[in-house]
């Protein structure tokens, strides 16, 4: 997952800006080949990123400074020559500006958008001011992203009690959502989750009540899927109210619920 999407490289009039998406087989020393082709062709990595496509196929995407005399056809040709690789994308970027090399963008296995924090805040703000049931709409909303991502997790790689946690904080501070401090017990599933610079409080500004909803239902969502059980999640303190931090707090749903009854706040506001 690529976060720093579009910047301007610098000017350079002797070199040019060029990418390259190469699919390789997970051999033994098959990245470590495809890496020293480009040191020995005086290929200069600006950065990159690495993807699993499967167990036995990877994606390493990159972002290059070669000189401008290079034919960059004749460079993807001969990577897609190494005995590792199996596919080549490339391409320039004519104004000097990196970008994404996928489009669509793709984030926890669906397509993504990068978007201003502020833009997704305002539909939040909006469903508050304007519709019946807005938090329980967002916790809906939120609970079914989250059981995607325990999902996609899942498939990609094991999903245990020792990881479960770390890896769902990993993803909210690779996509910008937040830090999370997580305290779940797995053997029940009670304890509490500490959100600390939540994009949504810290842009929705001061307000009497908590707004982070789509955060609650998003925990709910993950931890009921990793779990096999309906766990709810419910924000008792938020940083928007003048909390310092927003805090969620975690307990199992009373028996016999599904999932859209974990959600314990879909009242009108």
């Amino acid at each position: 997952m690529v976060r720093d999407l579009c910047m301007f490289a610098g000017h350079n009039e002797n070199t040019q800006i060029a990418w390259f998406k190469i699919t390789y087989s997970k051999d033994p020393g098959s990245l470590s080949s495809i890496i020293n082709f480009m040191e020995s062709h005086e290929v200069q990595t600006k950065f990159g990123h690495l993807d699993n496509i499967t167990q036995q196929t990877g994606e390493y995407s990159i972002f290059t400074e070669i000189g401008k005399d290079v034919d960059v056809d004749d460079l993807a040709r001969k990577i897609g020559e190494l005995e590792a690789v199996e596919k080549v994308e490339h391409g320039i970027s004519e104004h000097r500006m990196i970008h994404l090399v996928d489009f669509p963008l793709n984030v926890i296995g669906v397509r993504g958008i990068i978007a201003r924090a502020p833009t997704l805040v305002d539909i939040i703000r909006t469903l508050n001011d304007s519709a019946p049931h807005a938090e329980g709409l967002l916790t809906l909303s939120g609970l079914r992203g989250g059981i995607h991502a325990a999902k996609y997790f899942r498939n990609i790689m094991p999903l245990d009690d020792k990881n479960f946690a770390s890896i769902l904080a990993e993803l909210y501070r690779a996509v910008g959502w937040g830090i999370l401090e997580i305290d779940c017990d797995p053997e029940t599933f009670e304890g509490k989750i500490i959100v600390k610079e939540s994009f949504i409080a810290d842009v929705y500004g001061e307000t009497d009540q908590p707004v982070c909803a789509y955060m609650s239902g998003y925990f709910a969502g993950y931890l009921t899927e990793y779990s096999g059980k309906n766990i709810r999640v419910r924000e008792v303190s938020c940083k928007a109210t003048g909390h310092e931090v927003c805090e969620h707090i975690i307990s199992p749903a009373p028996s016999g619920e599904n999932q859209e009854h974990v959600i314990t706040r879909g009242v009108s506001r």
